[in-house]
């Protein structure tokens, strides 16, 4: 006996299930990733010692990756997002790799 067609709910449910999945590794992985860099760049610019910035760089980090991460679970759109929290990463990584070390 074979199983005929899937119902179209179970592909809507795997589809939901995905976008769900993707939402969760996108604010984990990727809000780690952006406020990483986000606070690494701001650590890099600041006009202070570096220890210190060092520091407000650490103390602002957790609220980048939390702000990010509530944004990234209560926006509706999964594209805009995915975009902004990888591309905000991506961008950032660059600009760090165009400044190089701090002197």
């Amino acid at each position: 006996m074979s199983a005929g067609p899937v119902p179209a709910s179970r592909h809507a449910a795997a589809r939901h299930s995905a976008g769900v999945v993707w939402r969760c590794v996108t604010v984990l992985f990727g809000g780690y990733a952006f406020a990483a860099v986000a606070v690494t760049l701001l650590a890099r610019l600041l006009p202070i010692d570096r220890a210190e910035a060092t520091g407000w760089g650490m103390v602002l980090s957790f609220l980048v990756f939390v702000s990010v991460g509530l944004w990234g679970l209560h926006d509706h759109r999964l594209g805009r997002v995915s975009l902004v929290i990888w591309g905000g990463a991506a961008l950032g990584f660059a600009a760090l790799r165009l400044l190089g070390v701090r002197p």
